[in-house]
């Protein structure tokens, strides 16, 4: 199956982007804001009239989606512009080499596969095509080392633009071949050497924002874990549950007090699918990959990261476990004693109740996932087997222009 990314140029296809939009963001992941229209099940704004507007499509469903705002073709959107304190740089650079993109996303139900990687790829694409020196985004802190890795750089403090969540603002040097080189950003390989600007525009921010680092640290691994990760962070439930929710201090150092922290290297393996040793864990720092193994590594399932609970309070099935459990990075993880709740009741009644109702909560959340992307999976495979007896296929049909991707990693 081939996923295209296409540039939306009719009401009804923008139409299907605001109504996915809504489907992803308040409905699968549980988030607000101000664009939200409940009444029409809808996520538009301003900012998008004046918009080039990208979605991902497989066997004609609606599977992700992007949005750029360039200064060459209209003024860039106030809100946005104030927010991520845009003008310094517009005096020097000039606002007809900036843009801005934003509500990126993609369906959960396509977390570890190419998606993210085709529409990210294609929005660089585009900005070199239209002749954009700067690209200007936000994002939450969670995702920074990952955008860090594709080439972006803070520049200002965090912000909170909904009034709520905390973004951090950054900025894409898209001819900058060094900083990309450096990176390793998957964009270096697409930048022809006659476009570098040698360092340019990364000198201009330097001398217009005073919080410009030129060399943050960068997301350790290869360009399937990065894809992987930012599939899964775009995929994020609003609301992670963890295992320490509503703990106070005592009551957290006592858990962790008890446990054995250990720390594991890049491609470490902490469980390995086949083994039936029960065991509870939880990720202090850097990330783990639930991955099933492939001929050259693993595909990614899902991402855990400081705060996610892995393993399992009892023993794994007879079969054992189904995947393997890798450090995608410099990771430190608690494992926590066995029979933990169990154990912590005969010592502190309250404190094993609230763990109990925190791992309920999170095995709940991960099932509630699950179950949200085998729906997904089921109705594009209806989809897909209905379209196959009612149209001709897609080779006799030509991909119109679209870019296309194969599935899997």
């Amino acid at each position: 199956m081939a996923i295209e990314i296409r540039e939306a140029f009719d009401a009804e296809t923008l139409e299907r982007i605001f109504r996915f939009r809504y489907a992803v963001h308040v409905e699968e992941l549980g988030k607000g804001g101000d664009a939200i229209d409940h009444a029409r099940r809808m996520m538009r704004e301003p900012a998008d009239d004046h918009a080039t507007h990208f979605y991902a499509e497989e066997d004609g469903r609606m599977v992700g989606c992007a949005r750029v705002n360039a200064g060459r073709e209209a003024p860039l959107p106030g809100p946005y512009r104030a927010w991520l304190d845009m003008a310094p740089l517009e005096a020097t650079l000039g606002e007809q080499r900036m843009t801005l993109t934003s509500r990126l996303m993609v369906d959960p139900s396509y977390r570890g596969r190419t998606l993210a990687s085709l529409l990210v790829l294609r929005l660089y694409a585009h900005g070199l095509e239209i002749g954009t020196d700067a690209d200007f985004i936000y994002c939450e802190p969670n995702l920074l080392r990952l955008y860090y890795r594709l080439g972006y750089r803070p520049y200002r403090a965090a912000i909170r633009p909904d009034g709520t969540a905390l973004r951090v603002p950054l900025v894409l040097c898209l001819r900058d071949s060094a900083h990309l080189l450096k990176a390793e950003s998957p964009f270096a390989m697409m930048l022809p050497q006659a476009k570098d600007d040698h360092g340019h525009t990364a000198q201009l921010l330097g001398k217009t924002y005073t919080g410009f680092d030129p060399s943050p640290p960068c997301l350790q691994g290869d360009l399937r874990t990065l894809w992987a990760q930012l599939a899964d962070g775009l995929t994020r439930t609003a609301e992670r549950r963890s295992l320490l929710d509503g703990l106070e201090e005592a009551q957290v150092d006592r858990v962790l007090g008890a446990a054995a922290a250990l720390s594991f290297g890049r491609d470490e393996i902490i469980q390995h699918r086949d083994e039936r040793r029960p065991g509870l864990g939880l990720v202090l720092s850097g990330r783990l990959g639930v991955g099933l193994p492939t001929h050259d590594g693993w595909h990614w399932l899902e991402i855990l990261g400081p705060g996610d609970v892995f393993g399992e309070p009892d023993a794994p099935p007879a079969a054992g476990r189904a995947t393997d459990l890798v450090a995608l990075e410099d990771t430190r993880v608690a494992l926590l004693s066995e029979n933990l709740i169990a154990r912590t009741t005969e010592r502190d009644p309250t404190l094993a109740a609230r763990l109990a109702i925190n791992l309920v909560g999170v095995l709940r959340q991960r099932v509630d996932d699950l179950h949200r992307r085998s729906a997904a999976w089921i109705l594009q495979e209806r989809g897909r087997l209905t379209r196959q007896h009612t149209i001709p296929p897609i080779s006799s049909m030509g991909s119109q222009g679209g870019f296309v991707g194969r599935d899997g990693v």
